[in-house]
Order: structure tokens, then C-alpha cells, then sequence
């Protein structure tokens, strides 16, 4: 009778998966918020650094840029963050 050989394991080729990391909701808000703000104060920074220093008027785009630029990076940061933290 041939012997039963236990089955050890071999080195795979696909290693196992890491564990996920999970985030509350709250918490991936937050991060939303914190990267528009900091978006916020970047573009503030570019937009206003002329009429700050030379005084001159503040154009229209450059209001608009700052209201809507921060708001797209956040969204865009807030998707990219769930899509990377719920991949399968």
C-alpha cells in the first residue's frame, strides 16, 4: 500500500490577499473636507498673491476658481479613496 503523503503547502504564485483597510464614513468625510480646505488655501494662495502684493482687483475667475476648485479636488479625493479602499 503506497503511503499517504500530507499536503504541504507550496509556494503559491498568487500571494494572499492583505487586509482591507476599513474606514468609518465619518472619517472619509473628514479626510474630504480636510483635502478641499487644503485645496482652498493653495488656491487662495496662487489667486490672491497679486491683488495682495500689488493691489490690484480681484477678477471674477479668481473668485469662481476658489469656490469650485476645492470642491472638485475633495469629491474627486473622496472617490478615488473609496475606490481604492473597497477594490476587491
Amino acid at each position: 500500500m503506497p503511503a499517504q503523503h500530507d499536503k504541504v503547502p507550496a509556494a503559491s504564485a498568487t500571494p494572499d490577499k492583505a487586509p482591507r483597510k476599513v474606514l468609518p464614513i465619518a472619517v472619509r468625510n473628514l479626510l474630504m473636507v480636510a483635502v478641499g480646505v487644503a485645496v482652498f488655501s493653495i488656491v487662495a494662495t496662487v489667486v490672491l498673491y497679486g491683488p495682495i502684493t500689488y493691489g490690484d482687483e480681484i477678477p471674477n475667475f479668481g473668485v469662481i476658481l476658489m469656490l469650485t476648485v476645492p470642491v472638485i479636488a475633495g469629491v474627486a479625493f473622496r472617490v478615488g479613496l473609496d475606490a481604492w479602499l473597497d477594490r476587491k
